[in-house]
């Protein structure tokens, strides 16, 4: 069974599903925010060293399989089919791996780390790794960094991100507009969603 999507939305295809009884979206809603909200608790709840959060290539894929992991087979496995946007699926492990060293190469010439995060939010979605899950996934990428470096984390009305809303309208935009090297909106939605 394949759900009707929603604009800016991957394709749901349930057949990778663990959980039983799921029979519509609102359902695997709930069952996939209590995974997610585990992996928020551990990374950003307490203390947190770049021992925890290593920002390698193989530490991202293990963060979506901690979000992902109790409801979706695939979770934190690249995928290996293309989809409606993102890279080419056979170029996921290398621009993965260039994410990284552009983190790097950030953390170390660039002074303002709300930029870097809206970016590497942006580049996360961007490359889209996975079957489904990407946005939640490159939201909370952005906020472990924002928390590695002492920033409070982007509070995003995930509520509204998930469904047909103003805010997902205007997040779309921000992202698309990055999409054409614009990241000013993207930047502009990091600040005004910090914590405060």
């Amino acid at each position: 069974m394949v759900w009707k999507s929603i604009p800016g939305e991957t394709p749901i295809d349930i057949s990778g599903l663990k959980v039983t009884g799921v029979t519509n979206r609102e359902e695997l809603s709930v069952v996939e925010a209590e995974n997610v909200r585990k992996a928020i608790v551990k990374y950003l709840g307490g203390k947190l060293t770049r021992r925890t959060a290593k920002f390698d290539s193989s530490w991202m894929l293990k963060l979506h399989r901690e979000m992902f992991g109790d409801v979706w087979g695939w979770a934190g496995v690249t995928r290996k089919t293309d989809l409606n946007f993102g890279s080419p699926w056979y170029q996921v492990p290398t621009q993965l791996h260039d994410l990284c060293a552009d983190l790097e190469y950030w953390d170390k010439n660039w002074p303002d780390v709300i930029e870097q995060a809206a970016h590497l939010h942006h580049r996360a979605v961007q490359i889209h790794p996975f079957l489904n899950g990407n946005g939640r996934w490159s939201r909370l990428l952005a906020n472990i960094w924002l928390k590695l470096h002492k920033l409070p984390p982007t509070e995003w009305p995930e509520d509204a991100i998930g469904a047909t809303s103003v805010i997902r309208d205007v997040y779309l935009q921000a992202v698309r507009a990055a999409d054409l090297g614009n990241y000013a909106l993207l930047i502009d939605l990091h600040r005004k969603y910090a914590a405060k």
